[in-house]
């Protein structure tokens, strides 16, 4: 049976999923907390058999540690693998679109962008280049987290810095996360019952964004020129006034590299908390009343109302709001955070939700905007997106 291989890498986690040739989901599987005490693994297929298994490593031997996980537990036979998609954090201006990978080549060039998304691209092409080379019988497809923000006016993805640095360096706003954000788009469109739909979407894990859709284009998102722009992260800062660099640098003499260092791997929650990025682990805090978990959960709540007023006041009618992703799907109570003395519109939560299910609606009837949690599927629409871009290729050939 012909099967097709999803891999999803993120700052620190891998989520895979296996599907027939027709997308019929066979199992999916997460390797959690990589870089973390206490890497998790776990596999689940159809029938609800679970595998399990923990141990401590990085993103380093990841291919080599998820290939011997596959084929130990006999999830699967890389001889069945007819396509296999990536996603890949950046394509930046090199790649507009997503692509079947020919060679070694287009692989160089995603790699040539890892400045770009330093946290994830180095890992995102490095398990490409590996199973490429390796199942070379496999057709592979690179899935862009920035396609999607390819419809953002200029006037969002043009930084207030001289134009000449986007003319020559094509410096600008790239976003990401856009596998996620197209996924719960597809959503609101059934849900909402039409084509053109308008709503904000916020992903929110490890990494996290807000972005607005407008009439089914991505108009606006919050990270910048790299992932590290916008929400505050699990271990990335967000957005910060950039003369904290020169200060750094100038008057506390640290390098560009240390301090790049710190706003991606020690900032953000891990930067406040200082005990750990996972969320999970802050509300451990929080029961015990540690301080720094408090403010720690206070900032990012206050990041992410920030960015949905600027989003709410950037078009006419937002039919909703969206939450997805590793926190935005589990964590009810930081949505009910949000909303709480949320004065630009009237937001009225249920207050509480018995099962979380794969669409719920969380506001009452006399919410201004509707509130969902969606659970997001990347890995399917990833496995869509491969599909076609085979067919339209094999199509081209018999042209």
């Amino acid at each position: 049976m012909k099967k097709i291989l999803i891999l999803n890498v993120g700052s620190s986690s891998c989520k895979f999923q296996l599907f027939t040739e027709d997308l019929t989901l066979l199992g999916k599987g997460l390797i959690d907390k990589i870089g973390i005490k206490g890497t998790n693994f776990s596999y689940e297929n159809i029938n609800g058999n679970l595998i399990k298994k923990e141990e401590n490593f990085d993103h380093q031997v990841l291919a080599e540690k998820l290939k011997s996980f596959i084929s130990e537990n006999n999830i699967c036979d890389f001889n069945d693998v007819y396509l296999m998609a990536h996603r890949i954090v950046m394509g930046g201006e090199l790649f507009k679109e997503n692509i079947l990978v020919e060679d070694k080549n287009t692989i160089n060039k995603i790699i040539s962008l890892s400045p770009l998304a330093p946290l994830h691209q180095p890992y995102n092409a490095s398990l490409l280049e590996e199973f490429f080379t390796k199942y070379n019988h496999i057709t592979h497809a690179a899935i862009f987290d920035t396609t999607f923000h390819t419809t953002i006016p200029e006037e969002n993805y043009l930084f207030s810095i001289p134009l000449d640095f986007y003319k020559k360096h094509q410096i600008r706003r790239y976003g990401a996360h856009g596998t996620s954000h197209q996924y719960i788009l597809e959503q609101m469109k059934k849900i909402l019952g039409k084509e053109n739909v308008t709503f904000i979407n916020l992903h929110l894990g490890n990494g996290a964004s807000v972005c607005l859709i407008e009439n089914s284009k991505s108009k606006n998102i919050s990270m910048g020129l790299t992932p590290l722009g916008g929400l505050m992260m699990g271990t990335r800062s967000g957005d910060l006034d950039p003369s904290v660099i020169f200060y750094l640098m100038n008057q506390k003499n640290y390098s560009p590299k240390d301090i790049e260092n710190i706003f991606i791997k020690k900032s953000g929650l891990l930067g406040i908390y200082e005990e750990s990025s996972d969320m999970r682990d802050i509300l451990k805090g929080i029961s015990q009343n540690n301080k720094k978990a408090i403010l720690a959960r206070k900032m990012f709540v206050q990041r992410i109302k920030n960015y949905l007023a600027m989003y709410l006041n950037e078009t006419k009618k937002v039919e909703a709001i969206v939450f997805t992703a590793g926190i935005g799907e589990n964590d009810y109570d930081l949505i009910k955070e949000i909303f709480n003395n949320f004065f630009l519109k009237k937001i009225i939560l249920k207050d509480k939700i018995e099962v979380i299910q794969k669409v719920n609606l969380i506001s009452k009837e006399e919410s201004e905007i509707k509130i969902y949690i969606i659970k997001t599927n990347e890995e399917l629409n990833m496995a869509r997106i491969a599909k076609n871009l085979l067919k339209n290729k094999e199509i081209k050939i018999e042209e």
